[in-house]
């Protein structure tokens, strides 16, 4: 049977990487081949320079290490009620589409955008599809998938994300299944407002390109250890077997304990695939 490749969104780092540039991409780099990784996931703050030039220079740098980005990580805000400001999103994502091609990246990780005061549900659905369906009939004849996410709160977000509900992420997905638009699965988003991610899953499940394997506690912003939270991570490997899933499976690895969480994180998913899977 095919089975997921794992990647690695190291997102214990991500402030500190934007912060202070610490620690630097070739020390990340390094971190996943020391952890036998082949693919990485990059969020997009942690590349200031987002011009062509400086990103085929992380191109050369990823191909050094022997290492594929399995996504770049953004965080569009197609919610917001300015329209000049929607306008300019679009702009700016169809830019990252192209930094993900160049970084050789499988696709964009795409969210709705935020919850903005005054903004009605109906309204944010409507603006958040525009959006969405805009930028995949650019990323489309590109081949940059995108991974539309049922999605918390980006690192750097001060807001909730619009979509964090399940029936407000489930009422776009209606709207943009039949598009380029795909899924980036959260396994742990959904216990932030004490749902069922399953629920999610269960009705996205073949639109489903990449994966992030997330823990946590119900209500608790905090990631814990991958596979040491509350996250069952049974039903929702097993719903992805069954379908015959071979995409991706990244750790978003925001774990208080540092490399050591790490590699219990990567010994626990290597060891739900071999259960699911099969041996490779």
């Amino acid at each position: 049977m095919p089975r997921p490749q794992i990647s690695w969104n190291p997102l214990r780092y991500v402030n500190s990487m934007i912060d202070t540039g610490t620690p630097t991409l070739a020390d990340v780099c390094a971190e996943a081949r020391d952890l036998g990784l082949d693919h990485i996931e990059w969020h997009y703050g942690v590349i200031p320079d987002h011009s062509l030039a400086q990103i085929e220079g992380v191109r050369r740098l990823l191909d050094r290490y022997g290492l594929r980005v399995s996504q770049w990580t953004c965080a569009p805000d197609f919610t917001h009620p300015d329209p000049e400001r929607r306008r300019r999103v679009l702009e700016e994502m169809k830019h990252e589409v192209e930094v993900a091609r160049v970084l050789g990246a499988a696709g964009c990780r795409v969210t709705a955008g935020c919850r903005h005061p005054g903004v009605s549900t109906e309204q944010g659905i409507e603006w958040a599809v525009e959006g969405l369906l805009r930028l995949a009939e650019y990323a489309e004849p590109r081949g940059i998938r995108l991974g539309f996410e049922n999605h918390y709160r980006d690192r750097r977000w001060t807001d909730e994300d619009f979509a964090f509900r399940k029936e407000t992420f489930l009422a776009i997905f209606e709207r943009v299944k039949e598009s380029w638009v795909g899924v980036n699965f959260d396994a742990s988003n959904q216990l932030m407002c004490h749902e069922d991610p399953m629920d999610v899953l269960r009705v996205v499940k073949h639109k489903v390109w990449h994966m992030h394997a997330s823990d946590r506690h119900p209500g608790r912003y905090e990631h814990t250890v991958i596979g040491e939270g509350s996250v069952d991570f049974d039903p929702i490997f097993a719903c992805l077997a069954e379908i015959g899933y071979c995409g991706y499976v990244s750790l978003e690895d925001n774990n208080p304990e540092g490399h050591a969480g790490t590699v219990r994180a990567l010994a626990f998913v290597r060891g739900k695939i071999a259960q699911h899977w099969g041996e490779g």
